[in-house]
């Protein structure tokens, strides 16, 4: 009598989801570990805001990095009871929570309790289930997925330093703080309407938009005074974008849905009009010119915007619209992050 032959576990996919749960586990050590590296930019800061010398406030990283790998079997243990999603959502919440009320902080003791433990948990809860959960979708390719996976603390370490610097010149250590507990936050999106092929494909699209959305409006004031126009004229020009934006989004909303001309395909045509307006914006060279390509900005720009959110919709449904806006938003804000510094 012959023993049964033992049933072969499925065999893990070596592609297709499982890229797009590189790109989340990317997201994750990015938020995680990146940030942790880029965290001596505070450093001084703190030290001089709490009156602390350099060993109390070496503190919030020791607690920070303990904390963090001391209860990442929690982690793991949690993740395998209530799924992997769930519990990384939870810790991007405390993760964001803990810088957050960071900037509230009046004594060093607060940024022990918030950074060092309340974000130690959190990120105990991230870091550890996400390097887990791509290790089962990969067997022949893991040590590449791991790797693209790792890259994301190297990428975010190289940028965030400066751009946490820029965030403490603008708004403070409690402002900059506050915008950190935000970037947290993209940890809790729910990156599974990205196997819509649809949804990953208009995702794209937005992110290369995205690219360079803001910049039209940032630099046309600028070009206008290198044209020797008046400065509250060259002002004016935002004025027009605003006022045409404005009348293109209350006439988008009021044109009925026609079968024959869809929502993509008008969001197809507005995108391609937003595009020819800013290729023939370097023509505009006079003040009359001007005006007229900051209306056609305006009109196209007010109608991309509110066919892209109804588009968005009729693509992933109402149950899973809002982790699609917040992906969508995330996208937006690291493409606006590169696009004005490159296009200046």
């Amino acid at each position: 009598m012959t023993s049964p032959t033992p049933q072969s576990s499925p065999q893990p996919p070596d592609g297709g989801w499982g890229w797009m749960v590189v790109v989340g586990a990317f997201i994750v050590s990015g938020c995680t570990a990146g940030i942790f590296r880029s965290l001596g930019v505070f450093f001084l800061t703190f030290s001089r805001q709490f009156q602390a010398s350099s060993a109390d406030t070496a503190w919030i990283t020791s607690i920070l990095m303990s904390v963090t790998y001391f209860l990442s079997p929690v982690g793991t243990a949690l993740a395998s009871t209530i799924g992997f999603r769930p519990t990384v959502m939870l810790g991007g919440v405390l993760s964001a929570a803990g810088y957050i009320i960071s900037g509230f902080a009046t004594r060093m003791f607060h940024l022990y309790l918030g950074i060092g433990c309340l974000t130690g948990v959190g990120y105990a809860l991230t870091l550890s289930p996400a390097m887990a959960i791509v290790g089962q979708y990969f067997t022949k390719r893991r040590a590449l997925a791991n790797s693209l996976t790792l890259l994301g603390s190297s990428v975010t370490s190289m940028s965030f330093p400066p751009l946490f610097q820029y965030l403490m010149d603008e708004y403070g250590l409690k402002g900059a703080l506050l915008i950190i507990g935000g970037i947290m936050l993209n940890m809790v999106m729910d990156f599974k309407v990205m196997k819509i092929p649809a949804v990953a494909l208009f995702l794209t699209s937005m992110f290369i938009v995205s690219f360079c959305l803001i910049v039209p409006p940032l630099y046309i004031v600028p070009r206008a005074k290198y044209l020797q126009i008046e400065d509250y004229t060259a002002a004016s020009l935002l004025s027009v974008i605003s006022i045409a934006d404005m009348v293109s989004r209350l006439a988008v909303g009021a044109v009925p849905d026609n079968p024959r001309f869809g929502r993509l395909d008008q969001f197809g045509l507005s995108l391609c009009l937003l595009g020819i307006s800013n290729l023939l914006s370097p023509l505009a060279k006079t003040y009359p010119a001007l005006v007229a390509y900051a209306i056609a900005h305006g009109v196209f720009y007010g109608a991309f915007i509110p066919i892209s959110l109804t588009c968005l919709a009729e693509l992933v449904g109402p149950k899973r619209l809002p982790s699609a806006i917040g992906i969508l938003m995330s996208v937006q804000g690291f493409a606006s992050l590169s696009g004005p510094p490159f296009a200046g």
